[in-house]
């Protein structure tokens, strides 16, 4: 794999850690209403084909077109949104679609363990966006020095011509 396709691959999984508390909180609220698991995840994947292209990223394309995809075949979408998660290699998403598969063949309640892990995603993702404020802060330090430097030759120039001047 060179540089490129490890970027694009890791930008892909961004977009699904990103997106998956949501995803969670929307199985959880639609589960909550009296929907069964099969209708929730339909429900949630059609309303992700509606939306616009601008707001569609990779996971939620990508949910889209697997449910397109199971209904054309007749395959069950929660088979293959478990294949998808294995083939995206995020921990998280495997989690995820496993709870929802155990629930699915063995009957567990599944709310507490998607409460659980989607208090768990939220606070990840709160932790990755401080990372990446921390980040942004220290890269713009050093033209923030710069910037000030520039400023302090800038006012004390004059001042240093005069004494020289003198």
């Amino acid at each position: 794999m060179n540089s490129k396709q490890k970027r694009e691959e890791e930008k892909k999984k961004n977009v699904i850690q990103r997106e998956l508390p949501t995803f969670i909180n929307q199985i959880l609220l639609l589960l909550n209403s009296g929907m069964v698991l099969q209708e929730a995840l339909a429900r949630i994947a059609k309303g992700y084909g509606e939306l616009e292209k601008n707001r569609q990223n990779y996971f939620t394309s990508t949910l889209y077109n697997l449910y397109v995809q199971s209904c054309k075949s007749g395959e069950n979408f929660l088979l293959n949104l478990y294949v998808f998660s294995k083939e995206a290699r995020v921990k998280e998403l495997s989690r995820v679609t496993g709870i929802l598969l155990e629930s699915r063949d063995k009957g567990i309640d599944i709310w507490d363990r998607l409460a659980q892990e989607g208090e768990t995603l939220w606070e990840n993702r709160r932790q990755r966006a401080l990372e990446k404020i921390k980040l942004t802060e220290s890269k713009m330090s050093f033209p923030l020095g710069l910037l000030l430097i520039a400023l302090i030759i800038i006012t004390a120039a004059p001042a240093m011509l005069q004494m020289y001047i003198e």
